[in-house]
């Protein structure tokens, strides 16, 4: 599924650098508190005894229909049902299917794209989520809640926030606090080993693994960004 700032495509390379961390102190337990579109779990479920969250419920409820098999993909989505959704407040697993997998580069409601350049994004969306599926049914804990929420021990820990000075998520209605989350970051790696992924992170913060790629939201209009993960040193 497209999902702005999703870690589809780098969820493999990044998962090989926890396990190995995770392998190092002996950690058998998993918490992913921002999972997204689940670029990353889905890659610890095999190793891993996996616990995800998120505050945008609309996602979760989508990550719990797949894993109950209660979600029915649409067969089609019109730019009317796009904009029913789009101002609806009620959240649903549907409404997360349609706000990202059939808007524009994955951001939420951020403008219709059910197709662009002859692709049709909603059945790469239900493709990408079929593909998914058994690895999700995999995951042990799927929850909707703020990562503030999680007190975790003996853990290996993954974040994936909100970037400072990025576009901020627009598929939550609250400004994402970057130093309180830092800190909640130096919390619990008293007990529990932290990664983060980010472009930038604190002096006492150091980078583990960089990698290099195209941040775009339309073809062949893209940004070089050196993505990277940090520990607390």
């Amino acid at each position: 599924m497209r999902y702005l700032g999703g870690k589809n495509r780098l969820g493999k390379e990044i998962s090989q650098v926890l396990k190995e961390y995770g392998e190092k102190h002996k950690l058998k337990k998993y918490i992913e508190p921002f999972c997204g579109s689940l670029g990353v779990a889905i890659h610890m479920v095999d190793d891993y005894n996996v616990h995800v969250s998120d505050i945008q419920k609309d996602l979760i409820l989508l990550w719990k229909a797949i894993q109950n098999d209660t979600f029915k993909y649409p067969r089609n989505v019109s730019k009317r049902t796009w904009l029913i959704y789009k101002n609806s407040n009620e959240p649903s697993a549907i409404r997360a299917f349609i706000g990202f997998g059939c808007s524009f580069a994955g951001s939420w409601f951020a403008g219709y794209s059910n197709t662009f350049e002859n692709r049709n994004y909603m059945k790469e969306c239900k493709e990408s989520i079929i593909r998914k599926s058994k690895f999700i049914k995999k995951i042990k804990k799927i929850k909707h809640q703020s990562y503030e929420k999680w007190n975790p021990t003996n853990c290996l820990i993954y974040c994936d926030p909100p970037y400072s000075n990025t576009t901020s998520y627009k598929a939550v209605n609250k400004t994402f606090n970057n130093d309180k989350f830092w800190n909640k970051v130096r919390e619990w790696s008293k007990n529990n080993i932290v990664i983060v992924s980010e472009y930038t992170a604190p002096k006492d913060f150091k980078c583990i693994w960089k990698k290099k790629r195209v941040e775009t939201a339309a073809p062949n209009n893209g940004k070089l960004k050196i993505e990277k993960l940090f520990i607390l040193r």
